[in-house]
Formats: C-alpha cells, sequence, structure tokens
C-alpha cells in the first residue's frame, strides 16, 4: 500500500476513481491485483474499502509532510544514489556465489572443524535420541506398537516392518533414533510432565503415559544435557554453513582485492 501513497495522479475521466485527497487520485485499477478473485462480493467490498481507507491516510500524511518539512530534508537523492549502489553490488556479489561458489563440504572437514572448535558447541538444551508411537487406546494392536518401541534399538527388528505398522495404526510416530532432537521436540509429542528434564532423562529408559484417549510407547536410545559438548550429528548442519559462508566471504574478499589489483596496474583511479 505504501506504493499508491508516493505517486502523484492526474485525474483521468477514463478510469475508475475511488479516492481523491488533494490533487492525487486512487484508481481502481491500482488495487484490484490485491483483492482476490475467489472471495464473495461482500468480502471484497470490505477488503477493497479498507484499501482505500488506508491509501488515504497515507497520503493526508504524506501531503501533510510534504507542506511542512523544508526542501533540505526532502532531498533524497544521495540516500538513493548510495541505496542504488549498494543493491547493484550485492547483486553483483550474489550471482558470483551461485556462479563460483563451491557448496561440496567433505565429511572431513566437518569433522576437522568440528575438532578444532569443541568448546564452541557447548549444548544450550537437553537432547536425545527417542523414537516412540502414539496410538489409540481401543487399537488391538497397542501391545504391537508396545513391544516395537521397547525393541526399537534391536538390530534384528525389521525397522521397515515397524514403518508400515505405524503408518497403518498410529496416530503419530517417530524411528529415526539415530538422529538428535531437543527434549522440548519431544514434550510437544508425548504429554511428558516434568519440572527436572535433566533428572527425567537419567531415570527414564522406556516411557509408557495412557493419556485419553491415547497410549504413549517412548524409547530413549541416549541422551545428553545442556553444557555438555554437543554430538558432531547435531552440529553437522550447522559446520556446514559455518564453512560455506567462509568460503564465500574469503571468495569476495579476493575478488576485491583481485579488482582493486587489476585496476592498480591499468591505473584505472587516483587518490589525492
Amino acid at each position: 500500500m505504501s506504493s499508491f501513497a508516493c505517486k502523484r495522479h492526474l485525474y483521468s475521466d477514463k478510469e475508475t476513481v475511488l479516492a481523491r485527497v488533494g490533487e492525487s487520485y486512487l484508481y481502481l485499477s491500482e488495487l484490484s491485483e490485491n483483492i482476490p478473485r475467489n472471495i464473495n462480493n461482500t468480502d471484497s467490498i470490505q477488503m477493497l474499502n479498507s484499501l482505500v481507507d488506508n491509501w488515504v491516510r497515507k497520503e493526508l500524511l504524506l501531503q501533510h509532510a510534504d507542506k511542512n518539512l523544508p526542501d533540505s530534508l526532502k532531498d533524497f537523492s544521495e540516500q538513493l544514489r548510495i541505496y542504488e549502489n549498494s543493491l547493484t553490488i550485492y547483486e553483483f556479489k550474489k550471482k558470483l556465489v551461485n556462479q563460483r561458489l563451491d557448496t561440496v563440504v567433505e565429511t572431513k572437514e566437518i569433522e576437522k572443524y568440528y575438532e578444532d572448535h569443541l568448546k564452541d558447541f557447548q549444548l544450550k538444551d537437553n537432547i536425545l535420541q527417542f523414537a516412540f508411537i502414539q496410538i489409540p487406546i481401543q487399537s488391538d494392536s497397542v501391545d504391537q506398537a508396545k513391544e516395537y518401541i521397547q525393541n526399537i534399538a534391536d538390530t534384528a527388528l525389521d525397522r521397515s516392518r515397524v514403518e508400515v505398522f505405524c503408518q497403518n495404526n498410529a496416530i503419530d510416530y517417530y524411528l529415526n533414533d539415530e538422529h538428535w532432537i531437543s527434549f522440548n521436540e519431544l514434550i510437544k509429542r508425548v504429554p511428558i510432565e516434568t519440572y527436572n528434564q535433566e533428572l527425567f532423562l537419567e531415570n527414564n529408559k522406556f516411557i509408557e503415559i495412557k493419556d485419553h484417549p491415547y497410549w504413549y510407547f517412548a524409547n530413549l536410545r541416549d541422551f545428553k544435557i545442556k553444557e555438555d559438548v554437543s554430538p558432531l550429528n547435531f552440529e553437522k548442519d550447522h559446520i556446514r554453513n559455518i564453512i560455506l559462508n567462509r568460503r564465500k566471504l574469503n571468495m569476495l574478499n579476493s575478488l576485491e582485492n583481485d579488482i582493486y589489483e587489476e585496476a592498480t596496474r591499468q591505473q584505472q583511479f587516483e587518490i589525492y
């Protein structure tokens, strides 16, 4: 809507006029794209009225400011020039990064960064590895669900069979117990009540909760307490982003230096 308030419209008898403030006019064609096609007439009219009222208020404020501000405070040419230059450089760098940045990060590079910066990976939350199933109390498969989760760590267990079982019987489930997740994510899905997460994790391996109308079965494979060193698997994506960002900064700094050095050789600038 702010784009409408910045315009000065001349009157036209070829278009439908919706509002006028001083010598500025708002036309229906300017607002038509802002109104969804699939709404009813009542909602369409209410939305149109709201858009028009918003335009009038902003236009009144703009015209009032225009009359009361000295010319020196209405000259934005320098700010616009700086913004335009910054935007041009930004788009150039963005295009260059997309074309040249090597986005392949080897596992050994991630591992080395992790080992070199262990002190930076202190956990801020309790995390754990777990699997769980939420199943209706009246289901005939409650016992089977409990057995599957109790034995989820058994290498002889056919995980694909458990996955199919969950798809057919569970309300909600999670079986990727090799992945580290915040304890707070677990309690969003399982109605665990505890005032001490650390104590709870230390004293519970298998959880079964009957919270009508569902049973919740959860197996806690492993956990780490906040302020411990975060495990590598939990930090891999974060480290990858750090490495890529460093590569990008190094590439852009190198580019800037190359351009400067080439311009120096070609005597393209002078400093007075």
